[in-house]
């Protein structure tokens, strides 16, 4: 869950040079453009704001989306 607070500052890297891109929390771990529909995860308290991350889950119901805690995506494995 992201502070309210930190959530208002946080904007869609797509839409921010557009002065838009408006975040809203659609699940614990998953944070949501309101412009773009592109979604961002939250993995241990740190959303992951990377351009490919919202392209890759663009327009991804929030039901359909992957829980954070069982997906490997985000965990590296230095061997």
């Amino acid at each position: 869950m992201i502070d309210s607070e930190y959530l208002e500052l946080l904007r869609c890297p797509h839409c921010a040079p557009q002065e838009a891109g408006a975040l809203v929390e659609i699940r614990k771990d998953w944070l949501s453009c309101s412009d773009c529909k592109r979604n961002y995860p939250i993995v241990q308290c740190i959303p992951v704001m990377l351009p490919q991350e919202g392209d890759r889950w663009r327009n991804t119901q929030a039901a359909d989306l992957p829980v954070i805690e069982s997906h490997n995506r985000f965990v590296s494995v230095v061997k």
